[in-house]
């Protein structure tokens, strides 16, 4: 803080310089707190990285059972799209589309847009079949023109939507439309308070006929109130894009062009998926050596003082927590799995390997351990053995793969959201817990750099009182001078 007066102009003493030497030494004050709150924010932030890189790996591995080896493909078709997701089963189905699903719409005419139906007020309610709520509208006694029906019913945000067409030379029309195609989304009108509007919305033209989808399925007649139908086959989602052809000259009726719908097995993801799991698993021990890494103070120093430790030390360095997780998940990647199957019960048989700075075997040092892939010897084990593969990530007739004993890991560490307690993992405890210590010494900064100030104030204060009072001295000796040298010369 800058002095607010002129210090040491009366004294010419350096009272600035003093004050700013005080306040450096008194700001010493500060440097444990501060010391602590760096330390407990560069604690949070490390957390926080390894929580990022064990919930990437968790979703990986998440990928690798829904996506890779449970991975399929369909064919495409022209007159329906089919999507498969999880649970989807290979297999294969004939399909034709007879119908697609209509919207109901219904309309009303009038000779102008703007100008209010009937002299009164109105309440309109529209119901939809198989909706969840009635659609309910007040309308004000000039409200009742179509181009305000249209807003006020368009405002609910609601399962209709209207819209105002000019058909004529004054003529204008109002259409409504369901947003729920086939039978479920008909809809009925009614109206109160005013006769004249009644008349026109109970008694709406049919514009457009509500009217399921129709399909064929392996010769079965289906039927459902949408064009996009996901609870028929077993993963899958049909997206129905236009009726099939026919042959409408059948003295039968007509006869509907079948496309094949195919479901065939897709690993394709599968090599992709592994290798973004080795990935994974290496940039999380990266992240560790980061957070651990650890250089001895430099006691050979020949200075008095105690040695420091070195400020490139990473912040979890001494965490326990943080070596017991990742000696966890090290077992787990590179351990054996002989209950899943014979042939493949490690990374290792996979071609997936440990390597300590790039090297295996006895040549090895440091201590990272990260994983490298033999693509050759992987291809091979995709190609040959694939079920095997899956067996030693996913497990096989109860026993535990790789993801399983990992899965075991996320909970304890990220938590278990799906839990019925909802189970918080331990690093959110210890993120928690390091919050709170960094907000208390917030607080305990900000009262001690009060009372430096506070303190600070008090000494310039003081400084501005003796630089006042040698000021009033020199002052007076001046003067005192003065008189002295003018009264030797009138003697």
């Amino acid at each position: 803080m800058a002095a607010t007066n002129f210090l040491g102009v009366g004294s010419g003493l350096p009272f600035d310089q003093w004050l700013a030497d005080e306040r450096k030494g008194i700001t010493q004050k500060l440097n444990p707190y501060l010391q602590k709150q760096s330390s407990y924010n560069g604690q949070i932030s490390a957390w926080g990285s390894i929580s990022s890189a064990l919930s990437t790996l968790k979703d990986n591995l998440g990928k690798l059972e829904d996506e890779g080896f449970n991975g399929v493909s369909v064919s495409d078709n022209k007159t329906f799209k089919a999507t498969a997701g999880k649970g989807a089963i290979p297999n294969s189905y004939s399909i034709a589309v007879t119908q697609l699903a209509k919207a109901h719409q219904l309309a009303i005419e009038n000779g102008t847009r703007d100008k209010p139906i009937g002299n009164s007020a109105a309440k309109v309610t529209i119901t939809l079949k198989e909706g969840e709520k009635p659609l309910e509208v007040d309308l004000a006694k000039d409200e009742t023109s179509l181009e305000q029906i249209a807003k006020k019913i368009n405002a609910q945000k609601g399962d209709v939507v209207a819209e105002v067409m000019t058909v004529g030379e004054d003529k204008h029309k109002l259409v409504l439309t369901s947003k729920k195609t086939g039978d479920a989304g008909e809809m009925t009108i009614k109206v109160t308070g005013n006769t004249d509007l009644q008349v026109k919305l109970e008694k709406a033209d049919v514009e457009t006929e509500s009217q399921n989808a129709e399909i064929l399925l392996n010769g079965k007649s289906v039927t459902r109130s949408s064009n996009t139908i996901s609870d028929l086959i077993t993963g899958v989602t049909l997206e129905l894009r236009e009726v099939s052809e026919s042959d409408s000259a059948d003295p039968g009726g007509p006869v509907y062009k079948e496309e094949s719908l195919t479901i065939t097995e897709d690993t394709s993801k599968v090599k992709t998926l592994i290798e973004e799991f080795v990935k994974n698993y290496n940039s999380y021990l990266t992240t560790v050596a980061g957070a651990t890494k650890y250089t001895p103070p430099d006691r050979d120093s020949n200075s008095d003082k105690l040695p420091q430790p070195d400020s490139s030390n990473g912040a979890l360095f001494t965490d326990g927590s943080l070596r017991r997780l990742t000696s966890q998940l090290k077992a787990t990647v590179t351990g054996s799995y002989p209950e899943v199957n014979e042939v493949l019960q490690s990374l290792g048989s996979l071609g997936i390997t440990v390597t300590f700075d790039g090297k295996t075997g006895d040549d090895r040092t440091g201590t990272l351990g990260t994983l490298t892939i033999d693509n050759k010897k992987l291809d091979a084990a995709l190609k040959d053995n694939v079920k095997e593969v899956e067996a030693l990530f996913l497990g096989k007739g109860g026993k535990e793969g790789i993801k399983d004993r990992m899965e075991g890991i996320f909970n304890t560490y990220l938590g278990d959201k799906d839990s019925i307690d909802n189970k918080e993992g331990t690093i959110e405890n210890t993120l928690e817990s390091l919050r709170d210590q960094e907000k208390r010494v917030a607080k305990q900064i900000t009262a001690m750099e009060k009372r430096i100030e506070e303190a600070m104030l008090r000494r310039e204060k003081e400084y501005q009182r003796v630089d006042k009072a040698m000021s009033d001295m020199s002052s007076i000796s001046n003067r005192l001078q003065q008189s002295l040298l003018e009264l030797s010369k009138s003697m």
